[in-house]
């Protein structure tokens, strides 16, 4: 089997910068490096095989049809997305012909220390992919503050991303319903009460438990699921009206959506929905 080391991927790289840990500076290609690259396909579908990546890595898909084992993902994806690989992933995840391109973020082990992780390959949410894009655009206008900022893009998607542990069977099962049951009916958010019953705990332990295994509050969590949900609601039916989308997501009015869309990407639903 095909084992691809740090920085290694099936396509023919358009842009590339690497990052010593220590030094800040361009390296030469080895396991302690960020390496951010943008690729395009370059091998057919039917000639991927099944391979391994070593480290641990980012894909985001900037256009064309896509196919992923990754949790969360279509069958066939044809709309940008962002996808989290761990360390040692296997798969046989492709483009659908030669039209795409992709940009990847390959990430040193020493980043992941000390963190929980999903440990299997799943779709990260829409902050997530906001947060990449802006890692992305680092390549563009390269200089002297690019480092810092990628640095700091990354930690804090690597934050995030505990919000979207796989579970694995280690965690109480509990809380996935619960955490299920908020993603699943984001648009209807319960009481503290009702997610403690559900789990059959105590409140108190209930929220001490679902801010420990996951990183952040049920509440926070709810919130990233509404924005998950309008983004994918927006990409998927260009013609559904902003208010709509809003309501569909469990916003109170179009205005609050529009606030909160505005918070966390910078800048308005319209604006998303236009630029495709």
């Amino acid at each position: 089997m095909k084992t691809f080391a740090h920085g290694g991927f099936y396509g023919a790289f358009e842009r590339r910068r690497r990052i010593d840990d220590d030094t800040g500076v361009a390296a030469e290609a080895d396991a302690r490096a960020i390496e951010l690259a943008e690729l395009q396909p370059t091998v057919p579908e039917h000639e991927v095989e099944t391979h391994t990546h070593a480290d641990a890595h980012f894909v985001l898909l900037l256009s064309g049809k896509y196919i992923s084992s990754a949790r969360g993902m279509p069958a066939v994806c044809l709309h940008p997305v962002l996808v989290y690989n761990p360390p040692g992933t296997t798969h046989r995840d492709c483009f659908r012909g030669l039209e795409g391109r992709f940009f990847t973020l390959s990430i040193p082990a020493e980043a992941l220390a000390g963190r929980t992780l999903p440990p299997a390959a799943v779709r990260a949410g829409a902050i997530a992919e906001q947060r990449i894009r802006e890692v992305r655009d680092e390549l563009a206008r390269w200089d002297d503050v690019s480092t810092l900022a990628v640095e700091t893009g990354i930690e804090a998607v690597l934050d995030g991303l505990q919000r979207r542990i796989v579970d694995d069977g280690e965690g109480p099962a509990w809380l996935s319903r619960a955490r299920e049951r908020l993603r699943d009916d984001c648009a209807h958010p319960p009481r503290i009460e009702e997610l403690a019953k559900l789990s059959g705990v105590h409140p108190v332990a209930f929220a001490r438990a679902f801010r420990r295994r996951y990183g952040c509050s049920p509440g926070e969590y709810l919130r990233e699921c509404r924005l998950d949900h309008a983004v994918d609601l927006l990409r998927r039916h260009p013609r559904l009206a902003l208010g709509d989308v809003a309501a569909r997501a469990g916003y109170a009015d179009q205005a609050h959506f529009n606030r909160a869309f505005r918070d966390a990407f910078g800048h308005a639903p319209g604006t998303f929905r236009r630029a495709g």
